[in-house]
């Protein structure tokens, strides 16, 4: 403690800054905040725009096309010709600033160098997945190993495909041919072949177990054919068939069926025409039963797309009605949430009326089907499929007038066919050349359109939400027969 007379000492202490030092601070505090705008402006930049997502694809088609002309094969000229003709109309749309259409253009040009570069390598063309639910796998050609699968996947001669007990897949052939496989099955790509100088097409698969149901168009020539083999059993259709073909493995019997055209089923060495409506069951190589089964019903009510609004689910009922089928003895009713009927709601096959109320839907989209059964137990077909929605009162807005998003994201043409997908309003109703398309629950989908001319095809594509809103948008496509 100080004395009391000592002066107390103050301590002082102090820094000097100089003016340079100030200065070179600022210089560093702009370098940095600069540095940092560049920064953003750089992912701003990354951030792909409707121009650039068109010249990317404009530059796709041009290699793609100089790789189609280097390979200078004669057969696939006029191929290769389309692909030229298309790759200048993205130009000239993308010239006019029609970001949307040049893009088009150029994957339909990408496609048509595709199907060129394809041929040269003897094989025509492909086939891809273009819908699938549940739990999906494939394995590619020479490959070991079971991968996932994802919409619009490319598919090779020796890729085989699986579907677990709540999945399903469909595949689109480029001869026009849709294959579905049901829950629980195996199917390998056995053949894909278009003859350069015939024009026939050649689409054959193996079903190894489960079941499948194939849709076959018109064939462009006599002679082409799609077919089904199992370790019992061929099935063959050639033109505007359907069949199912499905086959157990612990009986080692196969069941074919025809539901429209005609079939001829091979085994050993019988060989069979099916009509339609007729089913045969093979176990071996001989046949074991034949019958006529009875027509699909056809369904009444609701109207397919029919949106129920309603304040809650306590205490309401849905009634679906269907036709009744002369021969019938019960019904089989089955409801999904998903339209490739992969994970059932309900499956119900001890149905006597042609109606049922169905209480409590929760508010959703649903799928309907139905069959008939006959005293001898053969089920007919499924009837078409519709689709209804419940929805709340709470969710359609009077003061709603923005018209719902509508996006094309795939745009695959193929000769006559067009794999179209993109993304609406949850709950619009979407149709795409008049034909209706089921939009899924979360806005996303997936159609194919049979084109109905050759040279340029308009598509108008209209979305519209549950207020009345609508958008609109117009695609051409070319198409050139070979």
């Amino acid at each position: 403690m100080p004395a009391p007379n000592s002066n107390p000492k103050v301590l002082l202490d102090w820094a000097t800054i100089s003016y340079k030092s100030i200065m070179r601070g600022i210089v560093y505090l702009v370098l940095l905040l600069a540095a940092g705008g560049a920064v953003w402006y750089l992912q701003a930049a990354r951030r792909t725009t409707p121009e650039e997502i068109a010249l990317q694809e404009i530059g796709r088609a041009e290699r793609m096309l100089r790789e189609a002309q280097a390979a200078g094969r004669p057969e696939v000229a006029r191929v290769v010709d389309s692909a030229r003709k298309l790759l200048g109309a993205a130009r000239l749309s993308y010239d006019r600033k029609d970001f949307a259409e040049a893009r088009a253009s150029a994957q339909q040009s990408q496609s048509f160098s595709r199907k060129a570069l394809e041929g040269s390598e003897g094989e025509a063309f492909t086939a891809r997945i273009y819908k699938h639910e549940g739990d999906v796998k494939i394995k590619r050609a020479r490959q070991f190993v079971w991968d996932a699968i994802g919409s619009n996947s490319a598919l090779r001669v020796g890729d085989q495909i699986k579907t677990a007990s709540n999945g399903s897949a469909q595949i689109i052939y480029f001869d026009g041919t849709i294959t579905t496989l049901k829950p629980g099955s195996l199917l390998e790509i056995r053949e894909l072949f278009e003859d350069p100088t015939t024009r026939v097409r050649k689409v054959r698969e193996k079903l190894a177990r489960g079941g499948v149901s194939a849709t076959t168009p018109e064939a462009n020539v006599a002679g082409s054919f799609h077919e089904v083999a199992t370790d019992t059993s061929t099935a063959r259709s050639e033109s505007r068939s359907q069949i199912d073909v499905a086959f157990d493995t612990a009986t080692q019997r196969t069941r074919t069926e025809v539901h429209s055209g005609r079939a001829e089923v091979t085994t050993g060495t019988t060989r069979v025409t099916l009509k339609p409506l007729e089913r045969i069951e093979v176990a071996g190589d001989a046949i074991v039963s034949r019958h006529t089964i009875l027509p699909a019903p056809r369904l009444l009510e609701p109207a397919d797309q029919r949106v129920f609004v309603r304040e809650g689910a306590v205490g309401s009922r849905t009634v679906l009605r269907w036709s009744g089928q002369t021969g019938a003895v019960r019904y089989r009713l089955q409801i999904a949430r998903t339209g490739l009927f992969g994970d059932l709601l309900l499956d119900k096959s001890d149905i006597k009326a042609s109606s049922v109320q169905i209480p409590g839907l929760q508010p959703g989209h649903y799928y309907w089907r139905v069959s008939s059964v006959d005293p001898a137990n053969v089920e007919s077909p499924f009837s078409e499929t519709r689709k209804f929605k419940i929805g709340d009162a709470a969710e359609i807005r009077a003061d709603d007038k923005v018209p719902p998003p509508l996006e094309v994201v795939d745009f695959l043409p193929s000769g006559h066919m067009l794999i179209i997908s993109g993304r609406t309003e949850p709950g619009a109703a979407l149709s795409i050349d008049g034909q209706s398309v089921d939009v899924y629950e979360d806005g996303g989908f997936t159609a194919v359109i049979r084109l109905k001319r050759d040279g340029v095809n308009d598509l108008d594509i209209v979305a519209q939400d549950p207020a009345g809103n609508q958008a609109r948008l117009r695609r051409q496509v070319y198409v050139e027969s070979f």
